[in-house]
């Protein structure tokens, strides 16, 4: 209930309750085309839902019902179910092989960040072997000046380790924002397949239509700049266009 008044408010002034339900349709078919794609592309939130591109155009415009949530658009036979292993399977390797690079990588760093702290705690011990053969004042100061310089051998390792952890988990995060999420994405994919029924079947995609659609955009104030948006409501379109 709260995602439909969320839709109400934004609607333009030639939305019809036709575009509801058409929309409400081919939502169910981009959501379910959605969480195959992250499920194709290893990612923990997705769905294998034996959903095919055919299988998304087919459910919507209506010529194919729309499975229930969770339930797969067909059963795989033997040989797809096959396929299907092998893709995991390379997937699962693909991931292993990243992951020991990853982690052969960080090993190296950790190892050189190691042998420098070894040379350098090395090189302390020498000198403060030195200065024990000078008087007990400088002997002291000595033991204080190695101590330091121990200490900042450390730190500085351990600021290498780090970094290099912090790498890993920039990778991550930037691939699950290249994802994206489907919530983010809908109401703008919403728009551009919706305002593609106001246009004759020829019509194409030009500045005059751009300048349009951003304007009407704009008044709509969805908290999103058509800058953001463009994209997300081109695919929209495009999509329709595939239907006609």
């Amino acid at each position: 209930m709260a995602d439909r008044v969320y839709i109400e408010t934004r609607k333009p002034s030639w939305w019809t309750e036709q575009h509801t339900s058409d929309w409400d349709r081919v939502k169910g078919a981009l959501k379910r085309d959605w969480e195959q794609t992250k499920a194709d592309f290893s990612i923990k939130s997705g769905e294998n839902l034996n959903q095919s591109a055919a299988d998304t155009v087919l459910q919507a415009s209506g010529a194919e019902a729309l499975p229930v949530d969770g339930v797969r658009s067909r059963e795989s036979d033997a040989k797809a179910a096959v396929k299907e292993a092998e893709k995991a399977r390379e997937n699962v390797e693909r991931e292993s092989v990243r992951a020991s690079e990853i982690s052969t990588k960080a090993e190296g760093q950790i190892t050189r960040e190691r042998i420098e702290l070894s040379e350098k705690l090395s090189d302390a011990r020498d000198e403060l072997a030195k200065e024990q053969g000078k008087a007990t004042d400088q002997r002291v100061a000595a033991q204080v000046k190695a101590g330091e310089r121990v200490a900042d051998a450390r730190e500085k390792a351990a600021g290498g380790i780090a970094k290099e952890h912090e790498k890993v988990e920039r990778a991550n995060a930037r691939r699950e924002v290249a994802i994206g999420k489907w919530k983010e994405a809908e109401e703008v994919v919403r728009y551009g397949y919706s305002v593609r029924s106001q246009y004759p079947a020829t019509y194409v995609w030009d500045d005059k239509l751009e300048g349009s659609l951003r304007g009407e955009w704009e008044k709509l104030d969805p908290g999103m700049s058509w800058r953001i948006s463009r994209s997300g409501i081109r695919r929209g379109w495009d999509f329709a266009d595939q239907k006609k």
